[in-house]
């Protein structure tokens, strides 16, 4: 995907949907890249939402959330994850659960991790990435 940030037909809003799209892709294939099989992405309880479920090569589940930056006047992008939307990562998770223990996730006891993946835009297209695979330890 390529995102012209400057394009003046794009409202703040619908700029901002765009550019986390982008950081959501980009976190996915690189799960891909390193095993992890992609389960659901923004995956909803009512307005909250998690970014990425996914499975890692021992069957453990991570409910990932990927926040993306182009500019770093509001810090990394890791540091926006606060106490508040912990919780609402949790609480989606819990419902993810609920309603999965009906399908292919029935009885599941393997561990489950919550995740960050903090990607940052630099110069010349390139990114830096890291991925905080249990933010709870």
């Amino acid at each position: 995907m390529n995102l012209n940030i400057n394009d003046k037909k794009m409202n703040d809003k619908s700029l901002n949907k765009a550019k986390g799209d982008e950081g959501e892709a980009v976190a996915a294939e690189f799960l891909e890249k390193i095993g992890y099989r992609i389960i659901k992405k923004n995956f909803k309880k009512g307005r909250r939402e998690i970014d990425i479920i996914a499975e890692n090569e021992s069957g453990n589940l991570n409910f990932i959330e990927v926040k993306t930056r182009f500019k770093n006047r509001f810090g990394k992008p890791y540091e926006a994850v606060n106490k508040r939307k912990l919780s609402t990562i949790i609480e989606v998770s819990d419902f993810f659960l609920m309603q999965s223990s009906a399908s292919n996730i029935k009885n599941y006891n393997k561990t489950i991790y919550y995740g960050i993946i903090s990607i940052e835009y630099i110069e010349r297209g390139s990114i830096k990435l890291i991925f905080f695979e249990n933010i709870l330890e």
